[in-house]
C-alpha cells in the first residue's frame, strides 16, 4: 500500500508541475504593445457576428468580424477580403496556442492586430486576416494606447486588457 500511496503523491506533484508551467491559470507572456502594433499590418475594432471554420483537430476557428474602425491599415483590406457590402472581414487563428487571448465568442466586440493570410496557409485561409497577437478589449484607456502607437507617440504603454 505504501507503493500506492507514493504513486499518487508523485503524480498529484507531476500535476502540479505541469499546471505550475504550463497551464491552468499560468500566465501568458505577452509581447510590448508597441512591438504588436508594429508586427500587424492591420488594427482594427470589430464585433464577431459568427464563429466558421471550426478544425476539431488544432481547435482552431475563424470568425466573420463586423469591423468598426481601422486603426490601422485599411488600405491593405483588399476588395477581395471584405465581404457583406464592405464593412466585415473573416478573421483566423483564433485558438492558436502561440497566441495568449485568443478565444471570442459571437457579439464580442475586441481591437484585433492581424495581417493578411501568407501564401502559405492558401487555398484554406485566403482572402482572411490573420490573428497576430492576443486580442483587447475596448476601453477608452485600450483606445487610446493603441492609437498612440500607431502614431507613434511615445507614451504607447504596454496596452492591459
Amino acid at each position: 500500500m505504501g507503493g500506492r500511496a507514493a504513486g499518487a503523491r508523485a503524480l498529484l506533484a507531476l500535476l502540479g508541475l505541469a499546471l505550475a508551467l504550463g497551464g491552468g491559470g499560468a500566465t501568458c507572456p505577452e509581447r510590448e504593445l508597441e512591438r504588436r502594433e508594429e508586427e500587424a499590418n492591420v488594427v482594427l475594432t470589430g464585433t464577431v457576428e459568427e464563429i466558421m471554420n471550426v478544425d476539431p483537430v488544432h481547435h482552431t476557428y475563424s470568425c466573420k468580424v463586423r469591423v468598426w474602425r481601422y486603426l490601422k491599415g485599411k488600405d491593405i483590406v483588399t476588395h477581395e477580403i471584405l465581404l457583406d457590402g464592405g464593412n466585415k472581414v473573416v478573421i483566423g487563428g483564433f485558438g492558436d496556442p502561440l497566441i495568449c487571448d485568443n478565444q471570442v465568442s459571437t457579439g464580442d466586440t475586441r481591437i484585433f492586430f492581424v495581417n493578411p493570410a501568407p501564401q502559405y496557409m492558401w487555398p484554406a485561409h485566403r482572402n482572411e486576416l490573420m490573428l497576430n497577437s492576443s486580442l483587447m478589449r475596448i476601453t477608452l484607456r485600450n483606445l487610446e494606447e493603441v492609437e498612440h502607437c500607431v502614431e507613434g507617440v511615445e507614451m504607447c504603454l504596454s496596452g492591459e486588457n
